[in-house]
């Protein structure tokens, strides 16, 4: 089944200029930039970087799949890296599926995949709840196909379209899996919920869109800075471009040092910030990401985050 994730929200259609312009509005709530010097090399593909670097980390919408086209090109350079012996990781920040059902479908698409070599949001989670259970009963927003029901640690409520106002107030915090589903008639019902008692929400998926096919779908971290601003909490983040994310990519990688390793990815406010933060080399891919169609070095001069390389595609 297709899922329904919004593409529209109080009449914003997002296009890749108007998120450009809500990650700079919200440049104070994410990881500072380190003050990067030089200009960003240019290259065709990754091919030139294979023996550069140890190791390779791909963020996956927008680098290898859009919604479930696979990017061409995309199997063939993780299969060359493997086959080279270089450690391949994706790091995502993709909350919907489980970290079994997400590693199947990037298998279903032909990557060479374990579960290992898979760090989504969902699973970093999934980690910070088996270490630290959470008390009281959760509000859970995620749809039926997200298997929500195996999130560890946790007592929990579905949020759905059709809950009422007394279930949502008898939730002692939330967590935000996917938007998939989510309307404005939810987003207004939790508002609401959260003014006459401000609770703990917390965010599988930071990313405020996602390509998926030829539009960007809002994700929830759009919808969780609306809930900051309009209620005062503070919600709690989980992926890029938050540390946890790339130190749990440093740990899968068993002790390779991080300039040692090329994080790629198709945002600068996510991928490339959060990758530069940890110390990491960087690629941006253009061509089928949030950037799509962007003046680049625009962008790059006005958010000050750049990436080492820059090539259109894998």
């Amino acid at each position: 089944m297709e899922d329904t994730h919004p593409t529209a929200f109080a009449g914003v259609t997002p296009d890749p200029a108007w998120a450009f312009d809500q990650y700079q509005r919200l440049r104070n709530q994410l990881p500072p930039a380190d003050q990067a010097s030089g200009n960003s090399e240019t290259i065709q593909s990754l091919e030139p970087l294979q023996e550069r670097f140890d190791a390779f980390v791909f963020d996956a919408f927008g680098v290898l799949n859009t919604g479930m086209a696979v990017i061409p090109g995309a199997v063939e350079r993780l299969a060359s890296l493997q086959a080279s012996g270089k450690p391949v990781l994706v790091l995502s920040n993709a909350a919907t599926a489980s970290q079994v059902a997400l590693t199947a479908k990037y298998r279903a698409m032909d990557f060479d995949l374990t579960e290992n070599q898979v760090i989504s949001s969902r699973w970093l989670l999934e980690d910070a709840l088996r270490r630290e259970p959470r008390n009281g009963l959760w509000g859970v927003i995620a749809p039926p196909t997200s298997d929500s029901q195996t999130l560890p640690g946790i007592r929990q409520q579905p949020v759905r379209p059709g809950i009422t106002d007394r279930e949502l107030d008898a939730c002692d915090g939330f967590i935000f899996l996917s938007s998939e589903d989510w309307n404005e008639v939810l987003h207004e019902q939790l508002t609401a919920s959260l003014k006459r008692r401000p609770r703990p929400l917390e965010v599988a998926n930071p990313d405020l869109v996602a390509p998926r096919g030829d539009c960007l779908t809002l994700e929830p971290g759009f919808f969780a800075h609306k809930l900051r601003e309009d209620t005062g909490i503070s919600p709690q983040f989980f992926g890029k471009p938050y540390a946890p994310a790339f130190q749990a990519a440093l740990t899968r990688l068993g002790g390779i040092s991080a300039h040692r390793i090329l994080m790629v990815g198709d945002t600068l406010h996510t991928d490339i910030l959060g990758a530069r933060a940890a110390g990491m080399a960087t690629l941006l891919v253009s061509s089928h990401g949030s950037l799509a169609g962007m003046d680049l070095d625009a962008c790059i001069d006005q958010c000050g985050i750049v990436p080492d390389f820059i090539a259109p595609s894998i």
